[in-house]
């Protein structure tokens, strides 16, 4: 599951000789184009989209929709299926962070003139703020002096992010925004929402207010800035990031060839940060999700919504899984995103994002009851890669540097939410920063705690797994939708407290239990084709993690309870720590809380 979902009734007006032209044109696009340019349809329906404003557009992914953009992600895809794989060395990568001698902060402001800095020492220099921002704006609210590093334009896309009202109502709870600010930056709402699965026979499940919530990245964006500022922070946008270099005490930043001093580096700047860049060296991605789409105008049927759809099995020329998801836009009645995804390993043989943009033009018409595309005007296109590491969250290798967000690898393997990811975290985030600046607890051990083991995040690992067809199997085509009719069967028949937590990306102990067991006993002849298909060194390392979800859900009351207890304004019974244990007690707390599952109750 990506980004947000919905759809309309799929029809099939599609011919028998048109399906049989589109799965071949479909061939031709994975395999032939797989390592070549962009095809003359994917150029000419790019081209046909006007800018509109004819402003910046925001950086990031799916900032940008451009040939140029794209051949550019395919670029970066073909590196990383280039790369070695193997663990992570950390002296494979560019050396962009930098550990040096003595008191560097000190000595930089001496030598600094009005010229090169007049900033300063923040507290916080929070690097990426498309959704660094939000961090930033909860931090200087509550206290400190934090500055936001922008490559771009800080501003929001025209596009939506789907979330949950709870969780964008968070940002209210937190001091981000206004509740105000809240409404102003929701959309639209819809409802139902739908999972179905090809060859189910029609029994799709229906559920309501999951990830049904569009927000404007554009107005949050703009009005998160807008309460950043008005609280002292300070914006440096379109500025490049040429560096890092930690001193004893404090990193200086090398902000577009000018000093900026901070006693914290937040990296937010996504998958590709160059800092997460050195850490991971030559280590190739463990599962990638390439997602494709579009926002179009012309949908005669746009009533609710699909958070994880299919229409075809199995793709036999790159062995890969075609998945969708579809909801209303805000922008006009008869206006519709549509994303197709699929996840992958990172082997050579894969396909380039070119030639799954090109089978998107091909499968999306059958997928929302058109001719064609020619029914529909495109508004945006939008396309994504999206790679994941197991040995995730990634846990800093450098003292004051702290990994957020995508940047930290915190956000599921399943949806690969950015921002559902950052809300879900942000309280916790903020509150450890805010104690890190507090006690001091600014080198790397006390910063790894930070971003500890989550059994619940590594558990759901197996469940891509069993998503994605390794670049050299050749399972039943039907697999996948087998396993996910059975799977969403289960846990619907199993009830609400087992089914909406698993939509909403949170795994719990005894919701898989449920589902493992009931899977069994249900249906005892596809257990073994799960096991073959995912294979015994994945299975018995699944066992682990999910042997520690347990651990950690027994531990997770009596952490809720540490947690109120070791509070700042406590003393209670644990006035004797160092205000260090007592940082270091209350990370592992959280990390009990959130590693089980808990994380929408702390």
């Amino acid at each position: 599951m990506a980004c947000g979902r919905m759809r309309s009734t799929c029809g099939a007006r599609v011919g028998a000789g048109a399906r049989r032209e589109r799965r071949a044109r479909g061939r031709w696009s994975v395999r032939a184009r797989a390592e070549t340019d962009v095809s003359e349809r994917t150029m000419r329906l790019l081209s046909s989209i006007e800018r509109g404003d004819g402003g910046e557009r925001a950086l990031g992914a799916g900032g940008q929709t451009t040939v140029d953009a794209l051949r550019a992600l395919d670029g970066r895809w073909a590196a990383l299926r280039a790369l070695e794989g193997g663990g992570r060395r950390q002296d494979d990568g560019p050396e962009f962070t930098r550990r040096r001698l003595g008191r560097g902060v000190e000595d930089a402001l001496t030598a600094s003139d009005s010229a090169t800095d007049a900033t300063g020492v923040f507290d916080v220099a929070v690097c990426g703020g498309t959704l660094g921002i939000l961090a930033a704006t909860a931090l200087q609210r509550r206290g400190a002096k934090v500055c936001v590093i922008e490559r771009g334009p800080l501003a929001g896309r025209d596009q939506e992010w789907n979330v949950s009202r709870k969780e964008i109502e968070e940002l209210a709870t937190l001091g981000v925004l206004s509740k105000e600010d809240v409404e102003a930056c929701v959309m639209i709402e819809f409802n139902p929402i739908r999972c179905g699965f090809n060859g189910n026979g029609g029994k799709d499940l229906m559920t309501r207010d999951i990830l049904n919530t569009g927000v404007s990245p554009a107005r949050l964006v703009e009005r998160c800035r807008a309460r950043f500022e008005d609280a002292g922070g300070v914006v440096f946008e379109r500025a490049v990031l040429g560096g890092v270099d930690i001193y004893d005490d404090g990193a200086v930043l090398d902000v577009s060839g000018k000093s900026v001093n901070a006693r914290l580096v937040i990296d937010c700047m996504g998958f590709a940060s160059p800092i997460v860049r050195q850490i991971r060296g030559k280590q190739k991605p463990d599962g990638v999700c390439v997602v494709v789409g579009s926002c179009a105008e012309g949908f005669k049927e746009n009533t609710g919504a699909d958070l994880i759809y299919t229409t075809t099995d199995i793709e036999e020329d790159f062995s890969g899984q075609y998945f969708w998801e579809a909801f209303p836009a805000s922008t006009g009645p008869d206006h519709r995103t549509t994303y197709m995804f699929t996840y992958m390993d990172a082997q050579d043989p894969r396909p380039s994002v070119a030639a799954i943009l090109e089978n998107y033009w091909d499968y999306m018409p059958k997928y929302q009851n058109l001719e064609s595309m020619d029914d529909v005007r495109l508004k945006r296109v939008l396309f994504g890669l999206f790679p994941t590491y197991r040995d995730s969250p990634l846990q800093t290798e450098f003292d004051r540097v702290l990994q957020i967000g995508d940047a930290s690898g915190i956000q599921s393997p399943l949806s690969f939410g950015g921002l559902a990811a950052i809300l879900r975290h942000l309280g916790r985030i903020t509150c450890a920063v805010e104690e890190a600046l507090d006690s001091d607890c600014l080198d790397r051990n006390a910063l790894r705690a930070v971003n500890e083991y989550q059994p619940a995040l590594s558990a759901a690992w197996l469940f891509q797994r069993c998503m994605m067809v390794p670049h050299d199997a050749k399972p039943k085509r039907d697999f996948i939708n087998k396993l996910m009719t059975i799977n969403f069967g289960v846990m619907d028949n199993l009830g609400e407290d087992v089914l909406r937590p698993f939509l909403q990306d949170v795994v719990t102990f005894k919701g898989l239990g449920k589902t493992l067991i009931s899977m069994t006993l249900t249906k005892p002849l596809f257990v073994p084709n799960i096991l073959l298909q995912a294979g015994p060194g994945p299975i018995a390392d699944w066992f682990k993690h999910f042997a520690m979800l347990g651990v950690y859900d027994s531990l997770s009351t009596l952490a809720l309870k540490a947690l109120d207890a070791t509070a700042p304004t406590e003393v209670g019974a644990f006035g004797f720590l160092s205000p260090r244990q007592k940082f270091m007690l209350r990370r592992k707390c959280e990390a009990i809380v959130y590693g089980a599952g808990r994380d929408h109750t702390a």
